[in-house]
């Protein structure tokens, strides 16, 4: 959500905070901690933001004074709590050193992102879901996948220029896109049935993808 004056945000949304809740301390954090539970417990359709305000211990008026709609509430969820920390992931990679294998650090970081915030997974789900049905939320969620995608393919060119330049044998842009994909596929298969998804499965995975990738192009003996 971009950033507004505080004219801006009392003019506008169907109610102000009460005279004496005008951004409270930590309001905003309390709303996304709410908001978590909400839209994992009712789903993204049935949530509403009186719910969440409840759930808050806030006011509506409050909600409105940090997000614009539900579906803002939501984006901002998710790019607080997955994105930022995917993003924190990424910078593993990126600075890694050449001689120094980035995956088993990578897995293990994703794997403590999704056990020490299990909701994320449901999170993702709806999200999806409520693309699928809605074109608004859809022009939400591709933009929001480019971005990412975008963060993840200049991470993996600077690792290719750090570990010698090998060429890809995919476009970038499509091993982003099955590397935010499994990421997730993974965390799903997880949550439901922790014992088949070791918290290595993922950077072993991804080893298999750059070893196969420098085979491929004679970097590899064999």
């Amino acid at each position: 959500m971009s950033q507004k004056s505080r004219s801006q945000r009392t003019r506008r949304g169907p109610g102000r905070p009460r005279a004496d809740e005008r951004i409270p301390e930590g309001s905003r954090n309390r709303l996304l901690d709410a908001a978590v539970e909400v839209f994992a417990r009712r789903g993204y359709e049935r949530a509403t933001i009186d719910e969440i305000a409840a759930e808050a211990g806030l006011s509506k008026g409050t909600v409105y004074w940090h997000f614009d709609s539900k579906a803002d509430l939501f984006q901002a969820l998710l790019e607080e709590r997955f994105d930022r920390p995917v993003e924190a992931v990424m910078e593993i990679t990126r600075t890694a050193s050449p001689e120094e294998p980035s995956a088993p650090a990578v897995s293990a970081e994703v794997a403590r992102l999704f056990a020490s915030q299990p909701r994320l997974v449901q999170l993702m789900q709806e999200y999806w879901a409520a693309a699928a049905r809605d074109p608004a939320m859809r022009e939400r969620y591709v933009a929001r996948q480019r971005r990412l995608r975008g963060a993840l393919v200049e991470t993996l060119r600077v690792r290719q220029e750090r570990l010698g330049a090998v060429p890809f044998a995919l476009p970038p842009e499509q091993l982003a896109t099955a590397f935010l994909a499994l990421a997730v596929g993974l965390a799903m298969e997880a949550e439901v049935d922790p014992g088949s998804v070791p918290a290595s499965l993922y950077g072993d995975v991804l080893a298999l993808v750059y070893d196969g990738n420098a085979a491929r192009f004679g970097r590899l003996p064999g």
